[in-house]
């Protein structure tokens, strides 16, 4: 970065530059046994594996810190616990009141360049963003990226605007408290 390199990616990779991520550690389909061999049925991290829901929870996982936030990849998605990462990681703010949170939908990317940001998205793909700039949980709508915060104990969920200035997007945390689950992740996942 500091050699002026591009650096990008989904998911994780679209995480790890924030404060911290909602991540699906504690998915036992994402685990290394799983990915590397007899348990790995195919398919993708964002969308549900055919079959019931499995019992596991999402986790805030700390991460480098290079923005300000609480960042939730697939924020439109369903995955194999069956649980909406939107409706989930808005329990998780609501935990972490203190962050601000960045819902990223699977088929878009919040591109950051110095001083600004532009979001990017896929119009033809599925997404959150109605019409009218209401979220969609059905994925009526197109791609986007959301901005969440607590206010009086509730979330507001606010659509980022295509572009802008990054310092009106983001802002330090006023409060980081550690998620437990990330010790029991690490442990059930060596």
């Amino acid at each position: 970065m500091e050699q002026g390199k591009i650096f990008c990616g989904g998911s994780f990779g679209a995480i790890w530059v924030f404060d911290a991520g909602h991540s699906d550690s504690m998915d036992p389909d994402t685990y290394k046994g799983a990915m590397t061999g007899t348990l790995n049925k195919g398919g993708d991290e964002s969308t549900n594996l055919e079959g019931e829901a499995k019992p596991w929870e999402y986790t805030r996982v700390p991460c480098l810190s290079f923005l300000p936030g609480l960042c939730c990849p697939h924020f439109d998605k369903i995955q194999s616990n069956g649980v909406l990462r939107a409706i989930d990681f808005e329990a998780m703010l609501l935990r972490h009141s203190g962050e601000i949170g960045f819902g990223i939908d699977h088929w878009a990317a919040l591109r950051v360049e110095g001083g600004n940001y532009t979001v990017l998205a896929s119009p033809e793909r599925p997404g959150s963003v109605n019409p009218d700039n209401s979220f969609s949980q059905e994925q009526k709508g197109i791609p986007g990226v959301w901005r969440l915060t607590v206010q009086d104990g509730k979330v507001v969920r606010t659509l980022a605007p295509i572009q802008g200035k990054l310092s009106d997007l983001v802002q330090p945390a006023s409060e980081i408290v550690l998620d437990a689950r990330v010790d029991i992740s690490r442990k059930e996942n060596p």
